[in-house]
């Protein structure tokens, strides 16, 4: 007799992502190194990156760190990146939590 993996004809599958109720409308620089971001509800968040920047960025990307690169963000599918290869990386969704910060980075190569 051969072994056999039963599997439940009906499988509940949790969601993978919650659609968010507010949409990003758009950001802007506000300082040397605080963006904006303008939501579709009316709300403004106001993020400081320099202290994440101070923090995370080290080697060739602190490059990042001049206002006139620090300007050159990109924004797509709720994060924000630096960099045509996306050098840096903060998901803004767990940037705009409050108690989080050791979740804000998503990556930096």
């Amino acid at each position: 007799m051969g072994t056999s993996i039963y599997l439940p004809p009906t499988r509940k599958m949790r969601s993978v992502a919650k659609k968010a109720k507010t949409k990003l409308k758009r950001s802007y620089l506000v300082d040397h190194f605080s963006i904006a971001f303008e939501f579709s509800n009316g709300k403004v968040n106001r993020i400081d990156f320099l202290p994440l920047f101070q923090k995370y960025v080290k080697g060739e990307n602190l490059n990042y760190l001049t206002p006139s690169q620090f300007k050159k963000f990109k924004i797509d599918d709720d994060r924000i990146f630096w960099g045509k290869n996306e050098d840096i990386v903060f998901s803004i969704p767990s940037l705009l939590k409050k108690n989080k910060e050791s979740d804000a980075i998503l990556y930096i190569i």
